[in-house]
């Protein structure tokens, strides 16, 4: 089976790509008025959704992604979907006009010299729990993505709708991939991404500190940093009007 993708709407091709544990439904509040200027590209990653497993190693990921979207695309990439697009835009840049991206990091754990991060405990922590029970497990992770939102609740119920009604990864998927943000460190390539590039981060988050923006600002010169200071870890479900707005602004920017 190849990578799953769903098409909609006309335009210039852009791509969407999820976060740890979810699937292309995740976009699924946007697509209406995205769709109504673009050709949408909704991705399930490997082991997500439709899509069926394979490493998680990122040259393997970008390869299986390039062979069947098409080059010269708008990538948004939120979380581990944007650690994905950054890989993209470093080693296949001709995929990649513009780089979107949403509450993400090239190194999600921390380092002495990379502070605004999560400890690997953290992510460890839910590693091991996968084992117990991968429900509650992934349930308890979408509780830290919506921590300190002003519209928590109504978060939460959108993604235990669509966790209930979705196919939920096998613990193995679930495994490597979350071994993939314990390991994976892009800092030193972000400097290589020639493409555009705009960081999205919600002033609340709790698993991507927006801290992280300043810090990868002085990694790369092409990426400029916008903060939505009431939302959380996922400001485009919790602030859909304004992170729109931010997103055509940006791709309606000349080069």
């Amino acid at each position: 089976m190849t990578v799953f993708i769903q098409e909609t709407g006309t335009g210039q091709p852009l791509i969407l790509l999820h976060g740890w544990g979810f699937n292309h439904h995740i976009w699924q509040p946007l697509i209406e008025p995205l769709a109504a200027r673009w050709r949408i590209y909704q991705v399930d990653l490997p082991g997500h959704g439709q899509s069926a497993p394979c490493a998680y190693q990122l040259p393997i990921l970008i390869e299986k992604l390039a062979a069947q979207l098409p080059k010269n695309a708008i990538w948004v990439g939120w979380s581990l979907g944007g650690l994905v697009a950054m890989a993209m835009a470093r080693w296949q840049p001709e995929y990649v006009q513009k780089l979107l991206l949403v509450s993400t990091s090239p190194r999600f754990i921390t380092a002495p010299d990379w502070q605004h991060a999560m400890t690997p405990e953290v992510l460890q922590q839910f590693g091991q729990n996968l084992q117990r029970d991968t429900l509650v497990t992934l349930k308890k992770f979408l509780a830290l993505q919506v921590l300190h939102s002003e519209t928590a609740r109504q978060q939460l119920r959108t993604l235990h709708h669509l966790l209930e009604n979705s196919p939920v990864p096998t613990i193995e998927t679930l495994e490597d991939s979350l071994q993939l943000l314990l390991t994976a460190d892009l800092r030193h390539e972000l400097q290589y991404i020639q493409c555009d590039t705009l960081l999205c981060l919600g002033a609340k988050d709790a698993l991507v500190p927006v801290g992280v923006g300043a810090d990868c600002q002085a990694l790369s010169s092409k990426l400029r940093k916008v903060i939505i200071k009431p939302a959380a870890h996922l400001p485009f479900l919790s602030h859909p009007t304004l992170f729109l707005a931010i997103m055509r602004d940006f791709i309606d920017e000349s080069t």
